[in-house]
């Protein structure tokens, strides 16, 4: 067996590692790795709100700093002209995925190097004690945030850290696609390659839903594991242990990758692969710079002029940005709208997409593998997908809990805060007993006094702290005629928090907290996600057939390039601008700002209605236009053949029916 065929390392190529040069091995490895960098993808999307809170930065900000995954892709563009000189893709390929490993451990480095004893009582709780934020404290109490150190607020050498971290993992994430997924179909019959093709594309969308359970684990543990044993998910001082998953994606990658590097050139194979047909001698001037540059310039005039390529092209650079921007604040959404906590709304979001998306590719893999369908029926079929799509979405468009608003306002004062003194920067939700009015902080609630009572909740002693004497609940209760509601704060089992008690006199009390939601957000809340996973499940349903009409409608040897070209155009039109873009919507609909140090940091709390029309309007509009592309593309594919040696051996086996020897 010559050397392009064998396993080893350059001139170390042992017989006894000859047994796992099969496409079936590298496949198996591929799918595993495929899947380890899916897990980091949805991770981040998972713990982002949980970063934004840990280092003070808004969602615009925090779309800035993981931009360093797109800006590496970006760059990834100035491979091409040396695209032919690369004949070690797997090499290369494992080499770029160790560099996304160190990229990942860099992640979480922020947080093993920190001085641990900030996060002692909880995450900047030992500023906001309970008896600073009672109505007529503030008015003698200096202001305790204006004294912080800048640097408690914002760590930049940190953020600093995780820029670099995306920008090595982003290096990654480009060979892997450009590389990886044309090498397998190279080296596979156009029989079996799409389910090949889906079986790998499946590991890397199945990976998000780990990634997403992985986060909502961490979240559940406290920063520092085996501390702040005394709060909660939920509570103002909590701050989930971030960190974690990064170092685990970081020691998976960094376990399978280094076995990719020993796999050969081209991979053993009795039928003809696109592998065979490219192996053709290269023109002498080809390793003049002239001749990358001229070799570059044509193979890009190739590609401009497909119009399938270039439809498929513009159809998922709009799609991609609808969804990217959608994504990665998801988890957030899902958090202030159907107030749910971090770890509850990351994982279940990426679940919900990730199961439902594996199923749509394997499914789809199976039956064009199967039945062999034309170009113009996988393109008719993403056509009604996109439909499907928008269907859903109009229906997710109009899902919606009662709207998390202050009672009065913000920057407001009303005559029953005379004399109160409340700090505007002091974020402490107060609820009052009728179970819906919601508060800015005790302050703000008027409340003069405040008692801190101990329950029991799942094994656990809990610190409720109950207020009274409220002048604002009191004027609150009378303007809207509402009546106490059932304690729910003592029942953590019960149904229907928000039943009411037959109580006459107004209400003058509050709980420390953010109101119970009731059992309707809840139900809209679990829909929502199935609908995501249908939704999902149609709309990976599609992927493999937009991935192999890309990878047919080009010539062999500018599957790679199209590849390149097509990453680093998503990554500077989509990956990179979509999320800034979002996050900026995101932080103009932000009612409430965390203040540390005298500077502004992460948005408390959002307008939940404007979020939730500014996401789904944005998204949608992006579906519309991709709609509209694909028929483009529809309308140009029927030459496309997608089972082209298929085709010639079933001819060949009718000639020799017809001209017996």
């Amino acid at each position: 067996m010559e050397k392009t065929f064998r396993c080893g390392l350059f001139g170390w190529r042992p017989r006894s590692l000859q047994w796992l040069a099969t496409k079936q091995t590298y496949i198996i490895l591929y799918s595993i790795l495929g899947l380890v960098q899916g897990m980091g993808h949805s991770y981040l999307s998972t713990v982002l709100s949980t970063i934004e809170k840990q280092f003070g930065i808004k969602s615009q900000e925090a779309a800035w700093i993981f931009s360093g995954n797109e800006i590496s892709q970006i760059c990834f563009i100035l491979v091409l002209p040396f695209l032919s000189k690369i004949k070690k893709r797997p090499l290369w390929t494992s080499v770029a995925l160790l560099l996304s490993s160190f990229g990942s451990f860099l992640c979480a480095l922020p947080y093993l190097v920190k001085d641990k004893t900030q996060y002692e009582g909880g995450w900047y709780t030992n500023t906001q004690n309970t008896e600073d934020i009672i109505c007529g404290s503030n008015a003698t109490r200096p202001d305790t945030h204006a004294n912080m150190d800048d640097g408690y607020a914002r760590d930049w050498l940190g953020i600093a850290f995780i820029f670099i971290g995306f920008f090595l993992s982003g290096i990654g994430s480009a060979f892997f696609l450009s590389f990886g997924l044309p090498f397998i179909d190279d080296n596979m019959s156009k029989k079996n390659s799409p389910f090949a093709l889906s079986l790998v594309m499946a590991s890397k969308t199945f990976g998000p839903a780990l990634g997403s359970i992985l986060g909502g684990g961490v979240l559940k543990i406290f920063v520092v594991p085996g501390e702040g044993e005394e709060l909660d998910e939920g509570e103002p001082g909590w701050l989930g242990a971030w960190w974690i998953g990064f170092v685990v994606v970081s020691a998976l990658i960094a376990s399978f990758a280094p076995w990719l590097s020993l796999f050969p050139e081209k991979l053993p194979s009795d039928g003809a692969t696109d592998a065979k047909k490219i192996d053709v001698p290269k023109d002498e001037d080809a390793d003049s710079s002239k001749g990358y540059i001229t070799s570059t310039v044509v193979c890009l005039k190739r590609l401009v002029r497909n119009k399938v390529y270039m439809f498929n092209s513009f159809s998922s650079l709009f799609l991609l940005f609808g969804f990217t921007g959608f994504a990665t604040f998801g988890p957030k959404y899902f958090e202030y709208h159907f107030r749910q906590n971090a770890s509850t709304s990351g994982s279940l979001n990426g679940v919900s997409r990730s199961l439902g998306a594996a199923t749509g590719i394997l499914l789809s893999g199976f039956l064009i593998g199967k039945y062999k369908f034309r170009a113009r029926t996988i393109a008719g079929w993403n056509l009604l997908v996109a439909g499907v799509l928008a269907a859903g979405f109009f229906v997710a468009y109009n899902l919606s809990c009662p709207k998390l608003e202050i009672y009065g306002g913000i920057g407001t004062v009303s005559s029953c805060q005379a004399g109160c003194g409340c700090d505007e920067s002091s974020f402490q939700p107060t609820c009052s007993l009728d179970g819906r009015t919601l508060f800015l902080s005790p302050c703000h609630a008027g409340c003069r006094t405040h008692i801190q009572e101990d329950h029991e909740q799942d094994g656990r002693t809990k610190s409720i702290s109950l207020y009274n004497d409220c002048s604002c609940v009191e004027e609150a209760s009378m303007a809207l005629n509402s009546s106490k509601a059932t304690p729910w704060w003592k029942e953590a089992d019960l149904k229907s928090p928000l039943s009411r008690l037959s109580v006459s006199d107004p209400i003058s009390g509050a709980v420390g907290g953010y109101c119970p939601i009731d059992e309707d957000c809840t139900n809209k809340f679990y829909f929502l996600i199935g609908l995501f996973m249908v939704t999902g499940c149609m709309v990976a349903s599609s992927k493999l057939g937009n991935q192999l009409l890309t990878l047919r409608s080009v010539a062999p040897e500018d599957k790679s390039a199209s590849m390149i070209l097509m990453i680093s155009t998503v990554s500077l039109f989509v990956l990179l601008p979509s999320p800034v873009i979002v996050g900026s919507l995101m932080d103009n609909i932000c009612t409430v700002w965390g203040v540390q140090g005298g500077q502004t940091t992460n948005c408390l709390l959002y307008d939940t209605d404007l979020m939730r029309t500014t996401l789904f309007t944005f998204a949608g509009i992006c579906i519309i236009v991709s709609t509209l592309l694909d028929i483009g593309v529809w309308y140009y594919c029927a030459d496309i053949n997608i089972f082209e040696e298929d085709d010639a051996d079933e001819e060949m086996k009718s000639k020799t029916m017809e001209y017996p020897n």
